[in-house]
């Protein structure tokens, strides 16, 4: 068996930063699907599936994943290169998937559990947008997605006041607004439902403990990337004071990356996007080298259907599985983009990412929407 061809599908979506998807032909028929992020990547992508991957054997993954990341690596390999080697990763995946009749997380090692929690990122997408939503009405918005099922929602209620200073500066009265809404969602549902505060990275350390002292006492699940991702000793000082919880990492590709932070203890959740970490393969590692320092892993969502699928079958398979990101305004079938570009089962239901039960990822891209040209 041979993979005969590696094709890049970029879709005209309302996206601020368009994706990419792979697809992996072979001579037996069967095609692998896969995903990354940022159409910059396209050019890694077809360099890397000309030299490794085009005339071999697509069952050996494994082989193929370090062949490409040694390759990659001589230069540099976090940036474009691991987000390419994710995505042909994931649809290797896919296609052994296929040929075994078995869902990836059967190949992974079975299900630990048949649902992982979801939470639901307050994002936008062709006109609505939860984050808005979330500033005019947030009681009104966290009682509707109770009543779905979600009792975690994520905001990132203090980057409009950190973006001039770039992190630097933020007011008592900044702060104060910061929490208002978290506050109102406190008051009138108790702890039923929690937030998450995302922050980007953008912090400095000072206005980070400003920040995690104001959520003090208030029903905030983590702060999410509260500094520079690349700041190791700050995070783990940052958590040693904190009352709230520290999650973060999808910003730091393969374990390599990974490691300080982990190691050092400067997470409570250890959080990773497939489609950008080095793919199943890769995050799979990440993983196993979260539980061995006790640190549970939660994936990053805000990245297109291949992403989520993929996260359903490494979450459901992994003992240390925490959440799974989703954003609603893109995965819902009537106002969002997921049932456009892919067909597939539903996996989400009543607040929870269900295992994949169909062979290989699970889906399949769709042929009728428009695309762009690269």
């Amino acid at each position: 068996m041979k993979i005969t061809a590696v094709e890049t599908v970029v879709p005209d979506l309302e996206l601020s930063r368009p994706f990419v998807f792979v697809l992996v032909r072979t001579d037996e028929g069967v095609t692998g699907l896969g995903q990354t992020a940022d159409v910059r990547t396209i050019g890694v992508l077809r360099d890397l599936a000309e030299r490794f991957l085009i005339g071999a054997d697509p069952r050996r993954s494994t082989l193929h994943w370090h062949e490409m990341f040694d390759w990659s690596a001589y230069h540099g390999y976090a940036g474009a290169e691991s987000r390419a080697i994710s995505a042909l990763d994931i649809a290797l995946w896919d296609v052994r998937g296929q040929l075994a009749g078995q869902p990836i997380g059967s190949l992974l090692g079975g299900p630990v559990r048949e649902t992982v929690p979801i939470y639901n990122t307050c994002g936008a997408y062709a006109g609505n947008s939860d984050g808005e939503r979330a500033r005019r009405d947030p009681v009104g918005l966290a009682e509707e997605l109770l009543a779905a099922g979600i009792n975690c929602m994520k905001l990132a209620p203090f980057e409009r006041f950190i973006l001039p200073s770039r992190g630097a500066l933020i007011t008592k009265e900044q702060l104060a607004e910061g929490v208002a809404g978290i506050e109102k969602i406190a008051a009138a549902l108790g702890g039923r439902m929690e937030v998450m505060i995302e922050a980007h990275g953008l912090l400095s350390p000072n206005v980070a403990a400003q920040v995690v002292a104001a959520l003090d006492g208030l029903p905030v699940r983590w702060i999410e990337d509260p500094i520079a991702q690349d700041n190791t000793e700050e995070w783990v000082r940052l958590r040693e004071k904190s009352t709230v919880p520290i999650a973060g990492g999808e910003r730091l590709q393969t374990r390599h990356q990974l490691r300080r932070l982990i190691e050092h203890g400067g997470v409570d959740v250890v959080i990773s996007d497939i489609t950008w970490c080095g793919g199943i393969t890769e995050t799979k590692r990440v993983a196993d080298l979260a539980e061995l320092h006790g640190v549970p892993l939660a994936t990053h969502g805000n990245s297109g259907p291949v992403n989520l699928w993929s996260a359903a079958h490494l979450l459901t398979s992994i003992p240390n599985a925490y959440m799974a990101e989703t954003v609603r305004v893109q995965h819902d079938p009537v106002i969002g983009y997921f049932h456009k570009v892919v067909d597939g089962p539903s996996i989400l239901t009543e607040g929870q990412l269900h295992a994949p039960t169909a062979p290989g990822l699970g889906i399949s891209l769709r042929d009728d929407f428009p695309t762009l040209s690269y």
